[in-house]
């Protein structure tokens, strides 16, 4: 304890006991407050040797009593980091005092006390330090909260970067690669692996890997799990897990073609709907602990969440699979379409023209050989040929509405005017039509699909629009084709449009516009008209 000096006797002997009286009521205050604080006191002399502690760091460090934790000999030996110590002696040393210094204690039982330490030195009669006197409190709670704040940061950290990177991008190898480098900088490590389960093939292939010796690939690279039986159960197809936040962690060697010494890892499953999708596997050095509770919280999230995002992953990558599927066979049937239009139109021009043609002619020589006074015979042919005249233009503009020879002889711009005027003539519809930017022809493909694309246009606008103008322009524009299709007319509610019966020409447009990796965009609402607008992006082939 501090050492006080007691007063000498000086004038009458009541002043004297008085002085005394008030001497053992301040050393009685003083030892009250030592012995009854809740924070670890302690004095010790120059060397670092114990000369008092209170009661509470004798609870506090977990010993039996006071002469227990004074038999330790030295305060050095109570701190976790002796260089705490040292650098506590040598902040009193230079300033006489030290507030609010962090240092960890080493309890009897081993275990770690977090505290926060202030102190003095302790002075002798000439003035020079003669030992230290330090107070700390305990903070190991407050801490270990800290800590678990961070975690749990770092683990939202680690889970809101692969969330991002999922709405990012459709790529689950970029994913599982940001994923892979987050878990590892958070727990500190250098080098891990994610392996996915492939049940086809039966087998754990890699898919990402960071830090690993460059020539592992997946090709000439395997691992076993410890394991047996749990390897086993993880290839097969109907293996059922029931939903844990973790399961135990389990060993694996990785193992390379290239006569390098085998990589040992340590594994966390990788879950999904009650599926084993793969697993997460981390190089841990043998003198890291990393099997803590709140990396297991981590690492179990993690395997939750990543089981989800491949599970997603996988699906949309089978969507996008079968929409291009879908797209290839609307390109086809779009393809043959036009083909079996293409033929019909020419047999309707050829063949059913030209029998037309050779009935007329065939009419006309009967005429000529009729005897005048078979008149009224006369005029029934007369009229037999005004009715096939009529059939033969009609299947005339049939076939040029089907497949019109001047768009594959002329192009697209001479078709398209010689049908806009078509339509003018026969409608009270004011149509204003403009191509820009076209002075050589675009593959025949773009032609077919920009004018098919035209006509439902046209067509939606004449039977549902009840519009009186329509404009159409298609400009070429490298890198793309614009078409802009626009009506005065009714309009409709696009939030309908599933139920609108203009619908199917509408989606019908849109398809072939995808076809050509267009962009298709409707702008409309009840009375004010339709405005359509495509973007086709002009591929090389087509701009040459």
């Amino acid at each position: 304890m501090t050492h006080i000096k007691r007063p000498k006797p000086t004038g009458s002997t009541a002043e004297f006991c008085k002085l005394q009286e008030d001497f053992k009521d301040s050393e009685r205050r003083y030892r009250c407050l030592f012995e009854g604080s809740k924070d670890m006191i302690f004095i010790t002399f120059k060397d670092g040797s114990f000369q008092d502690v209170n009661q509470a760091a004798v609870e506090l460090l977990g010993y039996d009593s006071k002469e227990d934790l004074l038999s330790v000999g030295s305060a050095e030996k109570v701190y976790h980091n002796t260089m705490h110590w040292r650098v506590f002696q040598r902040q009193i040393d230079r300033d006489g005092f030290v507030k609010d210094f962090e240092a960890k204690f080493r309890k009897k039982d081993g275990s770690l006390l977090h505290c926060l330490l202030s102190g003095n030195a302790v002075w002798g009669k000439e003035g020079e330090i003669i030992g230290y006197q330090g107070i700390a409190k305990d903070i190991t709670a407050r801490m270990d909260a800290i800590r678990n704040f961070r975690q749990r940061h770092h683990e939202l950290l680690v889970l809101n970067s692969v969330a991002f990177a999922m709405n990012k991008t459709h790529d689950l190898d970029i994913v599982l690669e940001i994923a892979l480098k987050k878990v590892l900088e958070v727990l500190g490590l250098t080098a891990g692996a994610i392996f996915l389960i492939d049940h086809d093939k039966c087998a754990f292939m890699l898919k990402s890997h960071h830090g690993l010796p460059e020539n592992i690939t997946a090709k000439n690279s395997q691992i076993q799990l410890y394991d047996k039986a749990l390897m086993k159960s993880l290839l097969k197809k109907d293996l059922v897990l029931t939903p844990e936040p973790i399961f135990p962690p389990f060993r694996a060697m990785l193992k390379s073609g290239n006569n390098q010494p085998p990589i040992e890892l340590t594994c966390f499953l990788i879950t999904a709907k009650e599926k084993a999708s793969g697993f997460l596997a981390l190089e841990v050095p043998p003198d890291k602990d990393i099997i803590r509770g709140h990396d297991f919280h981590l690492l179990g999230s993690l395997g939750n969440f990543l089981g989800g995002a491949i599970e997603n992953a996988n699906l949309l990558q089978t969507i996008d699979r079968h929409r291009e599927e879908l797209k290839g066979l609307t390109a086809k049937l779009f393809h043959s379409q036009e083909v079996e239009r293409k033929r019909i139109a020419r047999e309707l021009h050829d063949e059913a023209g030209q029998a037309l043609t050779g009935i007329n002619f065939t009419l006309e020589t009967v005429e000529k050989e009729l005897s005048p006074e078979l008149d009224s015979i006369k005029e029934r042919i007369f009229d037999i040929k005004k009715q096939i005249n009529r059939t033969y233009h009609e299947m005339r503009r049939i076939s040029y509405r089907l497949h019109p020879a001047i768009l594959s002889d002329l192009g697209l711009e001479p078709a398209l005017d010689a049908y806009l005027r078509d339509i003018s003539k026969h409608s009270d519809l004011r149509v204003d039509f403009k191509m820009v930017g076209f002075e050589d022809r675009v593959g025949s493909e773009i032609e077919s699909i920009l004018y098919r694309i035209s006509q439902e246009a046209l067509t939606n606008t004449l039977k549902h629009a009840d519009a009186n103008h329509f404009k159409l322009s298609i400009i070429k524009s490298y890198p793309q084709i614009i078409f802009l299709a626009e009506d005065d007319g009714v309009g409709f509610d696009v939030g309908e449009f599933n139920g609108h019966k203009q619908a199917l020409g509408l989606l019908s447009m849109r398809e072939r516009a995808a076809i050509l990796g267009g962009k298709f965009k409707l702008r409309t609402s009840k009375g004010k008209g339709t405005r359509i607008r495509i973007e086709i992006p002009i591929k090389e082939s087509a701009h040459d």
